[in-house]
């Protein structure tokens, strides 16, 4: 049983109002084909296009920057396995095929000067070209389809452009091309019929040779008018965010400087927008750009935040610093974009804000300075970003990616993102407890459960319980978003996502439910609360490793009596002596995989014994210390839950390599041992550092004791350390109020129903309204059933100033109290 003490008339603080947003990053082809509905793939014939300050390997399989960051390319069509999983075929031009029509590449006569290339069309008599979108082209009947092409022939020549499939055309209209310039042809088509797997084809029936410039296909109806499409957005609306961070993301850094992104690259009509290739590994063609964020902002009353490139591409591939005029006018292009979301209609950029159907401003009034950077580098740009931005622009508020208020440094909101396990977010639920209430806010930019429970019930209850810590916190923490928000599931680099699609379809992940329940919940004041609950621990597994400096000797390794082996050598080799085992620097085949790996120190051996599944028992060894020499011990040594995302898809790791086991770490230097688990943002004491008298220059006795909740470490036969494995409450709680009501938000993470006591210091009404996410652990949704895991109302009696509630297993629950 739980308890939860409430004192309504302790108020905390004021409930941050904007303490729910959402992020959008053009991730899994989350754009073009997407929130942005265009139906066409490679409407631009850009795909196969290389960026020009990149080379392709043989094959065109990858990218290569002049900084030797490597990408999948695969000819335009991105990630190997969204070929196979979708079957594509080879084609020269990605997603356009032609039956009796040659077609090839223009690099010269093209459309305008942003576009890098048009499409040149030999048809034979009866000849066609067509185009088979994001997996096919959806289409509803009765529904109509708005289509432009912009196309230009020596001769004219009579096109049937058509929307069918297999040989049922669903719809059609004839275009006669003439003219040597580029003329733009439009036509509405309707169709007859429902269906995922159209194509669009365009057939010259007495052939001929013609030229296009764009093309595109979209829904007649979107969401307000606004091009964006219609299910996505609703469920956007439902979650009832209060800001939207955009347009990213690593895709804002780039992985050169040329494929940074821009705000004049993203504003204009659509086809002088110049397209280019994310590090998502696909093409965007910009349709989704800069006006269209803010409008979407405007429609569901969000605040804007845009996230601009600070001077320096992507840190995490092989990062490059602007510098001098390419720096400056990085900053200018900020400058501009303000102007174009807030300058009056008869400034420059204001002036193209009204062309595109909005004379009067925007809003912005919070402005990211890069995105993920850290250092030095950053830290000067950072500082000329915030002073060149603020002289002009005072009312916004800046937020910096790392804490750079401790270099001295201006920031009103510092941005922390965190992606990890279900039992992280848990047992993390007072992470900001302690924070310094007189430095920045904070900006709980991105976080998700990406490891284990990845897109399943119990990651949404995890992350409830993360929820719950920010809620209590609220007065520091005033802003807060999951990453990413959306995927088409034929295109997937990442996952979780919170929202899944496919061209007609989509449906939310259970986090999803999550975060609706708390951005619908708020109440205006945190209350005074506490709670009395039960203890879960990590489920924690595998035997032991050593780690340290090089030529480590050591002998009897032996797991509850019995002689055990080093079953992975992560880094370094295990070489047999005459008494003993060396363990000897890593090779070049370690040192290799070590350089695509984050954190790994080269200079160090990891070598893993015996079996991952078990849970408890005795490890001993015997170490022979040098001075001067570290000692580490891993304690429950197995491999971390995969997650989908693979930083080089080009050379994906192994299933055992020295980032992916993380034990708890027993470490004894220069005659201090210490017990520490490596977290973020800093490594975790598990127990306090003890000083201890090593043998150097003979064999020191090692040995631990697990059950799966304790730990005890002993040297020599005496005890320095005692610990338990990290663990996380049955129930966590917050309380909101009103003047009208309480607003109780308690996750329960065991698997048993919880009966929860609820005391309060206010009279409420015996009726109460209970919104409940439950479910098993590993239960997700699916198009088939896309609510299997979803938010449920129910309406209880009995709720007085005492009264117990039953919490079902594994459950967020939003219980409604109203006060009389």
């Amino acid at each position: 049983m739980s308890k939860i003490n409430i004192k309504t008339k302790v108020k905390k603080f004021k409930t941050a109002k904007n303490l729910y947003g959402i992020f959008f990053e053009d991730i899994n082809r989350a754009g073009d084909g997407g929130l942005y509905p265009e139906m066409l793939r490679n409407r631009t014939f850009e795909d196969s296009l290389a960026p020009i300050d990149c080379m392709t390997d043989e094959g065109d399989y990858a990218i290569i920057t002049p900084a030797g960051w490597r990408d999948e390319f695969n000819h335009g069509e991105g990630l190997s396995r969204w070929v196979r999983q979708n079957q594509i075929p080879y084609t020269p031009i990605p997603a356009w095929y032609g039956e009796g029509a040659q077609m090839e590449l223009e690099r010269t006569d093209t459309l305008n000067t942003c576009r890098s290339a048009a499409l040149s069309v030999s048809f034979e008599k009866g000849g066609c070209i067509y185009n088979t979108g994001y997996c096919g082209i959806p289409q509803k009947a009765g529904k109509s389809s708005v289509f432009y092409m912009f196309a230009k022939s020596e001769k004219p020549v009579e096109l049937l452009v058509t929307i069918e499939e297999e040989s049922d055309i669903l719809s059609s209209a004839s275009f006669q091309v003439c003219g040597n310039g580029y003329i733009r042809y439009d036509g509405i088509f309707t169709s007859l019929k429902d269906t995922r797997n159209a194509r669009l084809v365009i057939t010259a029936r007495e052939g001929g040779k013609i030229k296009l410039g764009f093309i595109s296909l979209m829904p007649a109806d979107t969401y307000n008018g606004h091009g964006l499409r219609i299910d996505l957005v609703e469920k956007l609306r439902e979650l009832h965010p209060r800001f939207l961070r955009f347009p990213g993301g690593c895709i804002v850094e780039g992985f050169t400087p040329l494929t940074a992104m821009r705000f004049r690259n993203t504003v204009g009509p659509v086809w002088e927008r110049p397209g280019h290739l994310l590090m998502w590994h696909y093409r965007s063609y910009i349709g989704l750009g800069f006006h269209e964020y803010l409008q979407l902002c405007e429609d569901l009353d969000l605040e804007p935040l845009y996230v601009f490139n600070c001077g320096m591409t992507c840190q995490a591939r092989c990062s490059v610093l602007m510098e001098d005029k390419e720096l400056d006018d990085m900053i200018q292009d900020t400058l501009d974009a303000i102007e174009y979301a807030i300058g009056p209609e008869d400034s420059k950029w204001g002036s193209l804000r009204a062309k595109m159907g909005h004379p009067s401003p925007f809003k912005m009034n919070f402005m990211e300075i890069g995105n993920e950077n850290s250092g030095t580098g950053y830290e000067e740009r950072y500082e000329l970003c915030y002073h060149t931005i603020r002289e002009k622009y005072p009312h916004i508020k800046f937020i910096a990616n790392t804490h750079v208020e401790e270099k001295g440094l201006a920031a009103d909101i510092v941005d922390e993102h965190f992606y990890n396990t279900a039992e992280y977010f848990a047992e993390n639920i007072h992470f900001y407890d302690n924070y310094d209430r007189k430095g920045p806010e904070i900006f709980v930019g991105e976080f998700a459960v990406v490891r284990g429970y990845a897109g399943q019930h119990y990651a949404a209850l995890g992350e409830a319980d993360f929820l719950i810590g920010l809620e209590r916190n609220q007065d520091v923490v005033t802003l807060a978003s999951y990453a990413p928000l959306f995927e088409n599931v034929n295109y997937n680099a990442w996952f979780p996502n919170l929202i899944r699609f496919h061209n007609s379809e989509s449906f939310a992940i259970p986090t999803y439910y999550t975060w609706k329940m708390f951005g619908q919940n708020r109440g205006d004041y945190v209350v005074e609360s506490n709670e009395e609950t039960g203890t879960l621990y990590r489920p924690v597994k595998g035997m032991a490793s050593l780690r340290g400096a090089s030529g480590m000797r050591y002998r009897n390794a032996r797991w509850n009596g019995m002689e055990v082996g080093v079953t992975h050598e992560l880094m370094g080799r295990v070489r047999a002596q005459e008494d003993s085992y060396m363990i000897e620097a890593p090779d070049e085949e370690q040192l290799e995989e070590c350089k695509r790996l984050y954190g790994i120190d080269p200079e160090k051996i990891f070598a893993v014994f015996g079996e991952e599944d078990v849970t408890e028992g005795t490890f001993e060894i015997e170490i022979f210390a040098e001075a001067g020499k570290e000692i580490e011990i891993g304690v429950y040594s197995s491999r971390i839950p995969k997650e989908v995302y693979v930083s080089d898809e080009t050379h994906p790791p192994k299933e055992w390599n020295a980032g992916n086991v993380k034990p708890f770490i027993w470490k004894i230097k220069d005659s201090i041992s210490s017990f520490t688990e490596s977290s973020y943002p800093e490594e975790i004491r598990l127990s306090k550092d003890s000083k201890v008298v090593l043998k150097t220059g003979e064999f020191n006795q090692f040995r631990y004791n697990t059950d799966g909740r304790n730990m005890s470490l002993y040297l020599n036969d005496i005890l320095i350390h005692e610990a338990s494995v990290p663990s996380f409450p049955v129930l966590a709680s917050v309380v909101t109020d009103t003047e009208q009501e309480v607003i109780i938000k308690a996750v329960n993470m065991a698997p048993e129903e919880e009966a929860v006591d609820i005391t309060l210091d206010c009279e409420v009404d015996s009726d109460y309204q209970v919104l409940i996410l439950t479910g098993d652990k590993q239960a997700e949704n699916s198009f088939e059933d896309p609510e299997n895991i979803s938010d449920k109302r129910i309406l209880l009696k009995g709720a007085g100033k005492s009264f117990t509630y039953q919490a079902p297993a594994y459950s967020v629950n939003i219980i409604r109290l109203k006060k009389v």
